[in-house]
């Protein structure tokens, strides 16, 4: 039905893009809502939260803005989610430089514990949701996706 709306705009308009962005962004929205009443949420912790700590498990120690760049997040939307964190001893702040106003962020060992739990509790749910495609299929997809990202990285 949305691909015939859009038609009614434009009959020269892309349905093909059209219909691939549509898909893109309803089975990320699927994924997202999922995993944050599934895994995140009962974890004690919300989508944002969960990326925040990811990123930091990943790269290590890093200053929030590194955070949010690396992220996707917004600089205010990281101190708010690192307000919460350092509250429930997941993470924590320090100034360890000469220049007292650089902070870093690293996981607390309860931290690290608990989003390592989760994280395997969430690439458990990722499969269910992409039970549908076979292992050639998700490679494919995933191919295809890094060539996307790539550009714009």
């Amino acid at each position: 039905m949305a691909g015939e709306q859009v038609a009614t705009l434009d009959p020269h308009a892309d349905l093909l893009t059209f219909g691939v962005t549509f898909n893109l962004m309803r089975m990320a929205t699927r994924m997202s809502q999922s995993l944050e009443a599934d895994v995140h949420g009962p974890a004690g912790w919300s989508m944002a939260g969960f990326r925040v700590m990811f990123v930091v498990w990943v790269a290590g120690e890093l200053a929030p803005n590194e955070i949010a760049r690396l992220s996707g997040l917004s600089r205010a939307a990281v101190s708010s989610v690192l307000n919460t964190l350092e509250r429930d001893g997941l993470a924590e702040r320090s100034r360890e430089s000469d220049d007292r106003r650089v902070v870093t962020v690293r996981l607390t060992t309860v931290g690290r514990k608990r989003l390592t739990k989760a994280y395997l509790e969430q690439n458990r749910r990722e499969g269910e949701l992409l039970s549908g495609l076979s292992r050639r299929e998700l490679e494919q997809l995933n191919t295809l996706l890094r060539r996307m990202i790539a550009p714009h990285s």
